[in-house]
């Protein structure tokens, strides 16, 4: 099974380098062209994940507080509205003017994320997760390392050796665009990031797509205490916008509590997974 797709997916691997190579000269139209191609193509082997399965996910977004404070209220953690689009920079998956909303399933992740800032404002966020109430996301959050390992003790263990060959088949057949997906910036503070085109065209084919909300993803960071956390980030594509530009889906489905400011001053040691980044309240609302 997996033998026979080995050309497909050689062929996949080859057009997201074309992909690259287009973009790069200048040919964008001929790049998101190859890449929506491909991303159809390999759209029935894609990993993918409901959210609230296997478990229920609290997520948290930061924001760092600069020189100039802005109220503690919930808009202010939500996306950037459209209206406000010339305050959005590019970001891994999302490209600059377009809002997207990009949530952590830890703190810490959030805050490293983040760059690590000194003072800044936190707030939880629910999504929706009941079983006939979810959001689809396109997933590469899975450690691979854990992974590899679970696949050599189902071999073993499965009765059902078809249905794990068929799993190990979408792993191994996405693989290309989660590693292509996945790249750490070689310029972290460099104004354009070659790293961050094929993600930029992914969540742009996602936006086209209404069977997908988003994608769930391993954090890039080449910090180890990341690396080695166990948590994952979302990335929400926005699609229709309200009067005051915020996306109408998301602004109707997800909940989150009163931002709570913080300064690492007053935390004791360097280790934030040590600190009480969580707050404690669960006032959930929408903004």
């Amino acid at each position: 099974m997996i033998y026979d797709k080995l050309p497909e997916i050689e062929q996949n691997a080859k057009d997201l380098v074309q992909v690259l190579r287009f973009y790069c000269n200048g040919n964008i139209r001929d790049a998101s062209n190859l890449a929506f191609l491909v991303f159809s193509k390999m759209k029935p082997q894609l990993m993918q994940r409901y959210s609230g399965a296997p478990i229920t996910e609290t997520y948290f977004r930061i924001r760092k507080i600069g020189d100039i404070p802005f109220p503690l209220i919930r808009k202010e953690l939500f996306h950037i509205p459209k209206s406000k689009n010339h305050l959005i920079g590019a970001e891994r998956y999302s490209t600059a003017g377009y809002p997207c909303l990009y949530l952590a399933s830890q703190p810490e992740l959030a805050w490293y994320e983040c760059n690590c800032p000194k003072k800044f404002a936190i707030a939880k966020f629910f999504i929706p997760q009941e079983p006939n109430y979810f959001l689809k996301f396109i997933d590469f959050s899975e450690k691979l390392v854990t992974l590899s390992h679970s696949f050599h003790t189902w071999f073993i263990n499965e009765t059902e050796k078809l249905e794990v060959q068929k799993y190990l088949l979408k792993h191994i057949y996405s693989y290309p665009l989660r590693a292509a997906c996945s790249v750490s910036t070689k310029y972290p503070n460099a104004q354009f990031h070659e790293e961050y085109i094929v993600p930029q065209l992914l969540l742009n084919w996602v936006r086209n797509n209404a069977e997908f909300d988003g994608i769930r993803y391993e954090s890039s960071s080449n910090n180890e205490n990341v690396r080695y956390a166990g948590a994952h980030n979302l990335v929400l594509v926005t699609k229709t916008f309200d009067s005051d530009g915020y996306d109408e889906k998301l602004r109707g489905c997800i909940k989150l509590t009163l931002p709570k400011a913080y300064d690492i001053s007053n935390f004791s040691g360097n280790d934030p997974y040590l600190w009480p980044l969580c707050p404690e309240e669960n006032d959930y609302n929408y903004i």
